[in-house]
């Protein structure tokens, strides 16, 4: 039988069972909310079952791999620190595995700003693999050239760690010479939503974007995360801060546009796929934090600790406990709570209404919320 999803909580959209197919009979494509979930030819189809073999949650997938240490750390070259949405620790990973001969693979923006994963073999392209991008990235082929890649040079690949599982599963494992690197993931944002967003900006400046900066740095690592910065063909740039940041305040504050399977994710904690695992390292002892961006270090293997000592003397690093890892990055170990609205909100965007409407409608408080709230800071105030 070819793969079927009941539920839409039962897939991560990670493209292994269109990679692995031999027959290439499955494609991927967005439902009404954004997220893309596998379509089967079954005119093609042989049912040969290997795509329902290589679904890592149909198959309950386990890693062996468990962090092994724990690093707060940073590039040792400014720009680089400053341009990345942590402490630039990918960049320098990804400069060294260029440079043993190797290829790297991330989600860039592609000419229409999708998001999507690619490979890249040169130095310059790496700022384009750079940063957060907040939205699902489209895998298409990339396992199946990672695979063909991999019979003649090493390969870095980076990607959330549902996409890392489906990588590892399409190959059968985690063969020798393929570095993997994924990162603390809150959940992935529907592409419709983040298209709906960027559209109506690009209809209000009346010119297209050819940039969008999450996490922009211009006031603090700390402040970045409301912070998003968008240019335009025209020369101009727009800075969205605060609650002005309509797309993050979505995201962060409403959990309004995050994949059903992020809800109940089971890539999370110690047990962990990437040889590496990066991320902000919020809560980290002030020392450490100058604000300019501070990453989150986890070693998880052999081979990511072999990798890690040899980048060492392009980082400030500093070994942590494992203990603070929690303190600021709740999402480690826990899954975000799905707006019950998120659908809803999701079908009437660009249909019914814009991106902004929308937000202002969704993400507005109610007055008995108001109301609890302010009992609940009043009672903080009286302890102290």
């Amino acid at each position: 039988m070819p793969i079927s999803i009941q539920k839409k909580s039962e897939c991560t959209g990670c493209g292994a069972c269109s990679n692995k197919c031999p027959q290439k009979c499955i494609i991927f494509k967005e439902d009404s909310c954004g997220f893309s979930y596998p379509k089967v030819n079954t005119l093609k189809c042989t049912d040969c079952g290997l795509c329902e073999k290589v679904c890592p949650l149909k198959n309950n997938m386990k890693s062996n791999n468990r962090i092994k240490a724990v690093y707060a750390g940073w590039s040792k070259e400014p720009e680089l620190r400053i341009s990345s949405t942590s402490g630039g620790v990918f960049s320098v990973l990804a400069y060294h595995v260029l440079e043993m001969g190797g290829l790297v693979s991330g989600a860039i923006y592609d000419s229409e700003n999708t998001i999507c994963h690619t490979i890249v073999s040169q130095k310059k392209d790496i700022v384009r693999l750079r940063q957060s991008k907040y939205a699902q990235s489209r895998i298409n082929s990339v396992y199946t050239e990672i695979k063909r890649a991999l019979k003649m040079q090493p390969v870095l690949f980076c990607g959330a760690p549902c996409q890392v599982a489906g990588l590892i599963s399409f190959l059968g494992g985690h063969p020798k010479g393929l570095y993997i690197v994924d990162f603390i993931c809150r959940g992935v944002n529907s592409p419709k939503a983040y298209r709906e967003w960027l559209k109506e900006l690009e209809e209000q400046q009346r010119a297209k974007a050819t940039r969008v900066w999450f996490k922009y740095k211009e006031d603090g690592w700390k402040q970045s995360p409301r912070c998003t910065r968008i240019d335009f063909a025209d020369g101009s740039k727009i800075v969205q801060k605060g609650m002005d940041n309509t797309f993050m305040c979505g995201y962060l504050g409403n959990n309004l546009y995050i994949r059903p399977s992020c809800g109940s994710c089971c890539f999370k904690g110690q047990e962990r796929y990437g040889d590496l695992t990066v991320g902000d390292f919020l809560g980290v002892d002030p020392k450490y934090d100058d604000d300019k961006g501070t990453s989150l270090i986890l070693i998880n293997s052999e081979q990511g600790m072999d990798l890690f000592e040899q980048v060492k003397p392009n980082l400030f690093t500093v070994e942590r406990e494992i203990g603070e890892i929690s303190s600021g990055n709740v999402c480690f170990t826990d899954s975000v709570r799905i707006n019950p609205k998120s659908e809803e909100f999701l079908k009437v965007i660009g249909k019914d209404m814009p991106f902004s409407e929308a937000i202002r409608k969704y993400t507005a408080v109610s007055f008995f919320t108001k109301i609890k709230r302010c009992l609940k800071r009043m009672m903080k105030l009286n302890k102290k």
